[in-house]
């Protein structure tokens, strides 16, 4: 690591210099804090005693401890001009959150398989911790169900919430404690380097969320890390986000250089796929206010931040809430629509021909850089997951087999939070075990669908190609849409109803029905189509949906 590039804020590899490295005997300990007049190190290797450290000019501590081994803790105390406090080492790689220390690790691992890339992209969105709540498993039986699910599912990519270090467990890994520390609550970072690589080995491509919009306010941390504000802004007012996080101040060579080393350590260490920046308003826009204007020094260094991934082949892709309306160059966003494409579902049948404009807009322009489907936030908000949200009790599962065929109809990457590809019926809880094996509480037979819908995804190119294209039909109805995807001289019709009325449709090409919601297997009326001739009468029973190719 250039030394000097840190400090201008132009580094991606600061985790290489700073923090504690494992030497032939003991470890080097590297912290920077320009403003501090002191730094001592205490931990289980000095018996928690004093030991001071040595400053250099450019504000860097370092000290070399031959008595220190993995999995000792360690704290830092940094004195300034008139106090002192404790603080943790921002690049730990561990954190023992409850007695505020970090953690010496030795995480080496020697990767085995290269990288993914799946063009047409169904992803799964998993939050480790309750999946670790279950402790009748070991963490490598937790991560492989992660791989079978995603196997069995036809799942290309997963998408983990935040793996750093946090207090809060409302905050889901969100406001982490530092950018390098893996949670103690999801094994080890070394299981977590072998799970990437079984995944790898599998086909399956790995996306990290990393929250860069704020830090955990905890005084031990990063707020005022040397006395100064080296991390967060000086003015009272914009220190505070609106999830009550800390605010990086990213106009401050230090905290950029500090970002760009935590998002290049992911990506090289672990050997990740790309990244998901959650929550990117608060970054774009002062306070996460489009009315207050756009924070011009965080655009440019999340401009940065995309040159640098992309110059790398991996992925860049963000989360937000609100109108994203600034081209970025992200490489995939989450597609706003499907929030108000729930609220359709949780209305009265009668109601949905309201949304009709809004229907047409998601078919019509429907594009491959925004993922159409549904987070966390859609399984965790009003306290009812994706089937708890359909409108009634006795047809849940047959608008959810709708909804699933309008959204792999579609070219748009797609992306489901774990359990809602099942029709998991009980309210997503950060204090409830998941596991992916457990179907007591979810809609019976619903993702028998799912693996067979996703399968025709994956499998037609007039659904996922890029160079696909639809062409609206105009067929009247109440809440009934068709329409054509084509690729080249591939074409299929579908037809999406999401009412609870039946149609009859005179048909204006010869089809074969690839499949039909109202199937047996899918545990339907039987109410299906096969082979339809011109002239001919498609059925389409409420609350239904088929796609057939044209022949």
């Amino acid at each position: 690591m250039n030394t000097r590039d840190y400090l201008e804020g132009l580094s991606f590899d600061g985790y290489k210099f700073f923090g504690a490295h494992k030497k032939d005997k003991g470890y080097i300990f590297r912290l920077l804090a320009k403003e501090a007049s002191e730094v001592y190190i205490i931990g289980d290797f000095n018996n928690w005693q004093r030991q001071a450290i040595r400053k250099y000019p450019t504000g860097v501590f370092s000290i070399s401890i031959e008595d220190a081994k993995e999995g000792q803790k360690y704290q830092y105390i940094i004195k300034d001009s008139d106090k002192e406090f404790t603080k943790i080492d921002p690049y730990s790689k561990m954190i023992d959150y409850k007695e505020k220390s970090s953690v010496l690790v030795d995480d080496d691992y020697k990767f085995k398989s290269k990288r993914k890339k799946a063009t047409n992209k169904n992803i799964l969105q998993v939050h480790l911790a309750t999946l670790f709540k279950d402790k009748d498993k070991t963490s490598h039986e937790i991560f492989d169900s992660i791989i079978e699910h995603c196997h069995a599912n036809n799942y290309t990519s997963v998408l983990l919430m935040p793996v750093n270090e946090y207090q809060n467990y409302k905050s889901m890994g969100y406001s982490a404690m530092n950018l390098f520390s893996y949670s103690e609550r999801y094994a080890s970072g070394l299981d977590f380097k072998k799970f990437v690589d079984k995944a790898h080995k599998n086909n399956i491509e790995l996306f990290l969320e990393v929250d860069i919009g704020g830090f955990d306010p905890d005084e031990n941390g990063l707020l005022r890390f040397d006395g100064s504000s080296m991390y967060n802004y000086d003015y009272e007012d914009i220190i505070y986000n609106y999830y009550g996080s800390i605010n990086y101040d990213l106009s401050k060579n230090f905290t950029k250089s500090y970002i760009q080393s935590a998002i290049a350590y992911w990506v090289n260490e672990y050997k990740l796929d790309g990244i998901l920046l959650p929550s990117v308003e608060n970054s774009l826009y002062w306070q996460g206010d489009k009315t207050r204007g756009i924070n011009k020094n965080n655009i440019a260094f999340i401009e940065n931040l995309i040159s640098y991934l992309k110059a790398k082949d991996l992925l860049i892709l963000a989360s937000f809430n609100g109108i994203y309306d600034l081209d970025l160059s992200f490489d995939m966003v989450f597609d706003n629509r499907s929030k108000t494409l729930i609220n359709m579902l949780k209305d009265q049948a009668i109601k949905r021909d309201y949304y009709k404009n809004f229907i047409n807009d998601i078919i019509v322009n429907d594009r491959k850089d925004r993922i159409l489907g549904f987070s966390y936030v859609d399984s965790y908000q009003n306290e009812a997951n994706l089937a708890m949200k359909m409108h009634t009790d006795d047809k849940k599962f047959e608008q959810e087999k709708v909804l699933f065929t309008f959204l792999f109809s579609l070219k748009s990457p797609k992306l489901l939070f774990m359990g809602d590809d099942c029709g998991d019926l009980r309210t997503y809880s950060i204090y409830n075990k998941f596991a992916f094996d457990s179907y007591e509480n979810n809609l019976k037979d619903i993702n028998k669908y799912f693996r067979d819908i996703s399968k025709v995804f994956m499998k037609e190119k007039a659904l996922n190609s890029k160079d696909s294209s639809t062409q609206y039909l105009d067929i009247g109805g109440f809440s009934l849409y068709a329409y054509k995807r084509i690729y080249k001289d591939e074409q299929l019709l579908v037809i999406i109803n999401f009412t609870d009325i039946d149609y009859e449709i005179r048909s204006d090409y010869s089809l074969e029905e690839i499949i039909n919601t109202e199937s047996l297997e899918y545990k339907g009326s039987a109410n299906v189509n096969g082979l339809v001739n011109i002239g001919e009468n498609i059925n389409i029973k409420g609350f239904s949906a088929a796609i057939f190719r044209i022949k």
